[in-house]
């Protein structure tokens, strides 16, 4: 073997070293354990993607929510912006006690990310056309609504969450319960989807 032949074995060898050691291959896997390897049909991306969106927002609001009151004294240190004055005067227009709605708040924040959390699983289920997605998916965002009443009361749900974050979740459970239906009418037979085509050749 020739000087140049064994210099380009080096580097061919080095190169699938540095391959095998970058994060890209370990994402992968990962996405494909989680995903699975197989893509689904064009109305499943659709349906995961715009659940995904949504669920992404409401994730990040509770992410944002509970942190801001966590960190409540330091915002005061840094900002001048009394976030627990803020909290509690709203507590009390809503008819809790000063103390005990900032408490409510923070902790529904909390189990709000553990719904979500819970919905992603659902979701991922989606991806895979699994059928058992629904029990996750409808069950997060079920506990996610009740918790929201019980704990927070049914005036917090009308004033304090906007017109597009009830619109969006609307959106998001009444599409997916559509799509849910379509996904048992086509595991019993029929390769229907909401186009009226089927994807699969």
């Amino acid at each position: 073997m020739s000087e140049e032949e064994e210099e380009k074995k080096v580097n061919l060898r080095e190169e699938f070293e540095a391959h095998l050691n970058s994060p890209l291959p370990l994402l992968i896997r990962i996405r494909n354990f989680i995903f699975g390897k197989e893509t689904p049909d064009n109305y499943t991306k659709f349906s995961f993607f715009l659940a995904l969106v949504i669920w992404s927002i409401f994730l990040i609001w509770s992410v944002l929510g509970s942190i801001a009151i966590r960190m409540r004294e330091m915002i005061v240190d840094q900002k001048e912006i009394d976030v627990t004055e803020m909290i509690e005067a709203r507590g009390i227009e809503l008819g809790f006690e000063p103390n005990a709605f900032i408490d409510r708040l923070e902790a529904f924040h909390a189990l709000s990310i553990c719904f979500w959390l819970v919905v992603f699983i659902g979701l991922v289920l989606l991806w895979r056309k699994n059928e058992r997605f629904v029990y996750f998916f409808f069950t997060g965002c079920g506990l996610y609504l009740l918790f929201m009443w019980v704990m927070l009361g049914f005036g917090y749900y009308s004033g304090d969450t906007t017109f597009f974050d009830k619109i969006a979740f609307a959106i998001m459970v009444l599409h997916t319960a559509v799509y849910a239906y379509f996904l048992k009418r086509e595991k019993s037979g029929q390769q229907l989807n909401f186009f009226g085509v089927d994807d699969e050749e």
